[in-house]
């Protein structure tokens, strides 16, 4: 007799029964995931007076959720889960009751110290960057590759700050944001003048180098900076200028800086950035008649110069911007060979997994957190399956799990949960791939799944499977088989 009921109750679905669904709710887990720091993160905030999605997001403006040592390479010397810097790890222990040695070495001390500090001065430097990120919400992960989600502020438009800021003064893909004239050289270079392009990368921060490069102290400078999580460009010094970036081989070249740390490519050498500083270099090599090959465009470690330096590192993918340069800067956003391994059948509440596989058939890259799975039919819609703490936004379930180049294969894990119902519903929702800021791309795919309210009988003892046609929709009653792989 139940199974007679689910199969009227399915039947009920497919022939038009009227089943108001449930709006999805909006996020109120700031910080969740499987990592032990979104956990420490929660507490840590809630001890020392500040946001816990803003204690999340300057670790990871800052570090990219790493614990930065002051001898290590992760975040320029500075120290802890948020990047204390040195002169003021002092303070910063003093203010959460810890010593100095701890926060150089222990990760909830660094953050305690970290927390204290914004709760005595505010973000400073960080705030624009933590602002910009919160708005769009964090998909990141830890040094043992567990996520860390920060939920986005959608009502909240990203704030970078540019309002004061104008067109820059050559490249038309920049935004004028002046270093101090203490800090490169007047000049009146022309196109025949110029002979080299130099890539660097900052060893800090993007609000931080523009700040530095702003500082009459500094005495440095470069001509571009380009940031990391979305490849924003900012001219600093004009081209006709000699910008102090590479010591003495200045006077024929241009720099370019790049947000980020050698030690860490995978975490800040991100898609976005390399198209924007591709497409940059593109214009400046046809403007000064410089060979779009690595050699006249030439990493600082690479420069005939009397610095030490050796950024970008070898981590810096050299193959690929050049074949970007080549191409002005286009990147091609390819996916196929889909596969969904997602539940048939849910109870109201229950949660279950959706694992998504597609092949990269592009010529970029798949980034962490700059590579989402957001939704369709119509774009960018609230789905009913959101899972809060685990989706970044109701619009937006999960980042790629790992970086994948092209070529390779990307995963994309989220949770589902059943929507509250007071008879079965099917729920087909669809979703696509975007690089945020970008592009979408990729094929449509669908998530299907049946839900019966919280007291019914258990999916596992009954399903109601369904497939779209040219028939419409088709209704099956089953013992097994409520899991599947839908292809495409």
């Amino acid at each position: 007799m139940r199974a007679v009921k689910w199969a009227l109750a399915c039947a009920c679905v497919v022939f038009g029964c009227a089943v108001e669904r449930t709006p999805a709710p909006q996020p109120h887990v700031a910080v969740g995931g499987d990592s032990p720091l979104a956990a420490m993160f929660v507490r840590v905030a809630a001890e020392q007076g500040v946001a816990a999605d803003t204690l999340a997001a300057a670790s990871y403006v800052r570090t990219r959720f790493r614990f930065a040592t002051a001898d290590g390479a992760e975040a320029g010397g500075a120290i802890g889960l948020v990047g204390i810097g040195e002169h003021d790890v002092a303070r910063a222990a003093m203010l959460a009751g810890v010593t100095d040695a701890a926060v150089r070495t222990d990760p909830e001390a660094s953050l305690r110290a970290a927390a204290a500090l914004i709760h005595a001065d505010g973000l400073g430097s960080l705030q624009r960057e933590v602002d910009a990120a919160l708005a769009r919400g964090i998909d990141g992960r830890d040094a043992d590759g567990l996520s860390i989600v920060v939920a986005a502020h959608r009502a909240v438009a990203p704030n970078d700050g540019l309002g004061t800021t104008s067109q820059s003064v050559n490249y038309p893909g920049a935004v004028w944001m002046p270093a101090s004239t203490s800090n490169y050289q007047v000049a009146s270079r022309g196109a025949g003048d110029v002979d080299h392009i130099v890539i660097h990368d900052t060893e800090g921060g993007f609000d931080g180098t523009v700040s530095w490069f702003q500082d009459p102290a500094a005495q440095v400078s470069a001509h571009y900076v380009v940031r990391s999580r979305d490849g924003f460009v900012a001219q600093m010094v004009a081209e006709k200028n000699i910008a102090w970036h590479d010591k003495c081989f200045n006077t024929t070249t241009v720099g370019i800086e790049h947000e980020g740390f050698a030690a860490h490519p995978d975490l800040w050498y991100t898609e976005p950035m390399y198209i924007a500083s591709a497409t940059l270099t593109s214009y400046l090599a046809d403007k000064y008649s410089i060979a779009k090959q690595h050699g006249p465009i030439l990493g600082h470690g690479e420069a005939p110069d009397c610095s030490d330096h050796t950024d970008p590192g070898p981590g810096w993918n050299w193959e690929h911007y050049i074949e970007l340069v080549q191409s002005g800067g286009a990147a091609n956003f390819l996916a196929g060979d889909l596969v969904v391994d997602a539940p048939a059948a849910l109870h109201s509440g229950e949660l279950a997994t959706v694992t998504v596989t597609l092949a990269n058939h592009g010529t970029a890259a798949w980034d962490l957190d700059a590579t989402r799975v957001g939704t369709q039919d119509p774009q960018d819609r609230d789905s009913d399956l959101f899972v809060d703490g685990d989706w970044i936004a109701p619009d937006r379930a999960t980042a790629v799990d790992t970086q994948t180049p092209a070529g390779t294969t990307g995963t994309f894990t989220f949770q589902i949960r059943g929507p509250d119902v007071a008879a079965p519903i099917v729920y087909d929702e669809a979703f696509q791939l975007v690089e945020e800021g970008v592009a979408w791309f990729g094929p449509t795919f669908h998530v299907v799944v049946q839900i019966v309210p919280a007291d019914a009988m258990p999916p596992d003892s009954a399903g109601c499977t369904t497939s779209g046609g040219a028939g419409g929709l088709v209704v099956v009653v089953a013992v097994a088989g409520l899991r599947r792989r839908r292809r495409r």
